[in-house]
């Protein structure tokens, strides 16, 4: 009964069996071999995207701040949602790597940036244009969000109409997003100029990749990369992994079955009286049950994490928790969590 996060699963089998084959012998160091020269190609034709540049990295922090750095002057603005990872929970990644670019976190009724919203405040900015003034530079959305939403092509076409921006899309979810969408990896990302794909919360085993679909980035994303230390040396062990996860579509497999088992989990939840703050879309939960509820399936063996400070609460109080699916979740885990509740 262990829901607390995507990031605490083990790897597949199958990645687990590329890293075996990919120990053998000798390669070229620092994405020179031929593991990441293979999955470039493959990359390049899931997208849609010839000119893409990919680069194996070994963390969704880094990967993020790298090439949000590469996008906005030390001087610029970055939009994102107020609950964004680059503004939550990376401890201003992207403001250091950037130099001194700001973050701009912006509200919405749900956990997706609201193209209204954006529009006012890049309008704001664009204002204040003389030197006094930070300008709009870009804007990072996060698909699936931290609250576990999905952002389909339609939202995105309204934020690029919006903001006229370069966009970034942190991917730690992307495949969760594109399971849940049925649309493809083109059409989700078409209008990005950077995406972070993450494999590691999805069946891989530390492994991100950071793909510039404008090319004119690359030396700006390499020179942040390099200083920030993450220039990975044997990056042919995060190359055969994302090949493995990509190969026959395991990468949507692992995701539609997770978001089917969150799907599952909360149709349970309701009907045992939870309220869910935000869409199930694919594979995070956010339910609302009384405290002694939560307790009693810790008591059980539970494993998730409330999502707000529980200290002198009531039994009754009605308490936000966080429950995060994976690809190993299995629906008797699912029924044991319901069954803990009952």
């Amino acid at each position: 009964m262990f829901f607390a996060s995507d990031n605490t699963s083990a790897a597949h089998p199958k990645v687990m069996e590329a890293l075996m084959l990919a120990n053998d012998g000798y390669t070229p160091a620092y994405g020179a071999d031929p593991f990441t020269d293979v999955l470039t190609e493959r990359v390049r034709e899931m997208f849609g995207a010839p000119d893409a540049l990919v680069y194996p990295m070994a963390s969704g922090t880094a990967t993020n701040a790298a090439l949000l750095a590469a996008m906005s002057p030390p001087w610029g603005v970055i939009y994102c949602h107020e609950t964004a990872h680059i503004e939550v929970d990376e401890r201003g990644a992207a403001t250091f790597y950037a130099g001194g670019a700001k973050l701009r976190a912006l509200p919405s009724l749900d956990s997706r940036l609201n193209s209204q919203t954006l529009a006012t405040a890049i309008a704001k900015d664009r204002a204040g244009h003389d030197i006094h003034a930070m300008p709009p530079a870009a804007v990072s959305i996060t698909n699936l969000t931290e609250y576990g939403e999905a952002y389909t092509p339609a939202h995105i076409e309204a934020l690029v109409d919006t903001a006229r921006l370069p966009m970034h899309m942190d991917g730690a979810r992307f495949a969760n997003a594109i399971a849940a969408t049925g649309c493809s990896p083109w059409e989700m990302t078409r209008e990005m100029s950077t995406l972070s794909l993450g494999g590691t919360k999805n069946g891989a085993m530390t492994a991100e990749l950071a793909i510039l679909f404008d090319p004119d980035l690359k030396d700006a994303f390499e020179s942040h990369r390099m200083r920030g230390g993450h220039n990975v040396s044997k990056a042919r062990f995060i190359s055969a992994q994302m090949l493995a996860w990509l190969e026959d579509d395991l990468w949507i497999e692992l995701a539609t079955h997770a978001n089917a088992m969150a799907t599952r989990l909360a149709d349970g939840l309701e009907e045992r009286g939870a309220e869910l703050d935000y869409a199930v879309d694919g594979n995070m939960i956010f339910a609302r049950m009384p405290l002694e509820a939560h307790r009693q399936a810790w008591r059980k063996g539970a494993v998730y994490h409330p999502w707000e400070d529980v200290t002198g609460l009531a039994p009754d109080a009605p308490v936000l928790a966080r429950l995060v699916t994976s690809w190993s979740t299995t629906e008797e885990d699912v029924d044991a969590l319901l069954a803990a509740l009952d």
